[in-house]
């Protein structure tokens, strides 16, 4: 660990969350955003029993 850090771990130490959260807001670092849990899109499964559509070849060597 650098010297750098090792004094800023020192430093906030002993730092409550929100103390640390309010030095952060006063210098000017931006909260990050909280994420939206999105549902990923999927390509639906096919319906029970198959579909006559669907053509598959598989050729044994």
């Amino acid at each position: 660990m650098s010297e750098a850090l090792r004094r800023i771990t020192d430093a906030v130490a002993d730092v409550t969350e929100e103390e640390l959260a309010e030095v952060l807001g006063a210098l000017g670092a931006q909260r990050r955003p909280q994420k939206l849990t999105q549902r990923a899109v999927r390509t639906p499964l096919p319906l029970p029993g198959g579909s006559s559509n669907i053509r598959s070849e598989v050729e044994w060597i």
